[in-house]
């Protein structure tokens, strides 16, 4: 039986930890033996890896030289020319042992420290590195890490997208992509639980769902509910479902365009799908995203959908039939949700067409799991 371990940062509230929990309840365990290591304990999505897979800690201790020198190394990064997984990763890399337990495959979920400590502290026959956002765009300096992603065999991007961007500086065919699993009946039946917070009655209801992060964009769907309350006389309430850095600087927009009574910040939910079966409109705000899994999500539980115009929404809609892609401005947000919101019909149709699309990702995703981890 084949030993492989997956290295995850942490398992706290995120798009590629909740992928990777998705394809670690849905493999078939008696396949392999699969071994998970985090290098943060404690996260909230601990409590869902399945029975039978005990989670590790990576032996990382951390004291204040390297604390100081990586707050150093930002603050002589000016131009921000470097991610701040890259600076952290050269400030305790040769304080940290390695991991001498030996593995037929080394999976790093996620790029940044995960890639990091995989390609250089772990013992394993093969490597993959699994890339889950846009590099570039996430402020990535592929100089610094190419000599790292040189010692995987594979490196999977989550999307066409993805796998693209990462040919730009890697081998084509060192390259593959790989969607993240997404399981319909996970969400169906986990929408039908009840929600802990209450929605504004007899409002048009929107929900988003994502860490509080840049990427997200979610500033631009609070100043599009401005717009959209101004312009509009029906109640409308935006509830956003995440925790993160941006936290105060989103409650400062909620404030600044006086936004209170239509907008809020929820905070994380381990189970965001109630809210979302529980609204009328889906928006995601995105500035970038490597997937756009929440799109899917929604979409597996028939919600009106209005997202920014990131390159892979074009591969999980279709415009106008199964959703709203616009372009990303708090005004053309703010027009996408007004067309939904004023014309029923075309509300409805997106909501048909929804309901009819087939998804059978789920076990394409698998086989191809399966077909790369026998073969590598």
């Amino acid at each position: 039986m084949k030993k492989i371990l997956f290295f995850v940062e942490s398992l706290h509230c995120g798009g590629a930890e909740k992928s990777l929990l998705s394809l670690l309840n849905n493999i078939d365990l008696s396949r392999y033996d699969i071994n998970l290591m985090v290098f943060v304990k404690g996260g909230e999505f601990e409590k869902f890896v399945p029975q039978g897979i005990d989670i590790k800690h990576a032996d990382v201790n951390i004291g204040a030289f390297e604390r100081i020198k990586f707050k150093l190394l930002r603050f002589l990064d000016i131009k921000n020319k470097n991610h701040n997984a890259q600076l952290f990763w050269k400030s305790i890399n040769s304080k940290i042992p390695k991991n001498e337990e030996a593995y037929d495959l080394a999976i790093a979920w996620g790029q940044g420290f995960a890639t990091y400590y995989v390609s250089q502290k772990i013992n394993a026959v093969k490597k993959l590195a699994w890339v889950n956002i846009d590099y570039k765009k996430a402020g990535y300096n592929w100089k610094m890490d190419l000599d790292l992603y040189k010692n995987f065999n594979k490196v999977v991007g989550v999307s066409d997208f993805v796998k693209e961007s990462m040919q730009q500086f890697l081998p084509n065919e060192q390259v593959i992509s790989i969607r993240n699993i997404i399981d319909p009946d996970e969400i169906t039946n986990r929408a039908e639980l009840p929600k802990k917070d209450t929605f504004c009655d007899n409002c048009i209801n929107i929900v988003s769902v994502g860490r509080l992060a840049k990427q997200k964009g979610f500033e631009l769907a609070i100043r599009a509910m401005k717009i959209l309350t101004n312009e509009n006389s029906k109640k409308i309430h935006l509830y956003i479902i995440g925790e993160g850095p941006e936290r105060a600087f989103l409650e400062n927009e909620i404030e600044t365009n006086m936004m209170s009574e239509n907008c809020t910040l929820l905070g994380f939910r381990d189970n965001p799908y109630p809210y979302i079966k529980a609204a009328d409109i889906y928006l995601q705000s995105s500035w970038f995203e490597g997937l756009g899994r929440t799109i899917i999500e929604a979409g597996l539980l028939c919600k009106p959908i209005v997202t920014t115009n990131f390159p892979t929404a074009h591969s999980i809609l279709k415009q106008e039939k199964t959703g709203l892609i616009v372009n990303m401005t708090p005004i053309d947000i703010a027009n996408g949700l007004k067309r939904i919101i004023d014309n029923n019909d075309f509300k409805n149709t997106l909501i048909h067409n929804l309901k009819h699309q087939e998804d059978n990702e789920k076990e394409k995703t698998l086989r191809l799991v399966y077909d790369l981890f026998d073969t590598i």
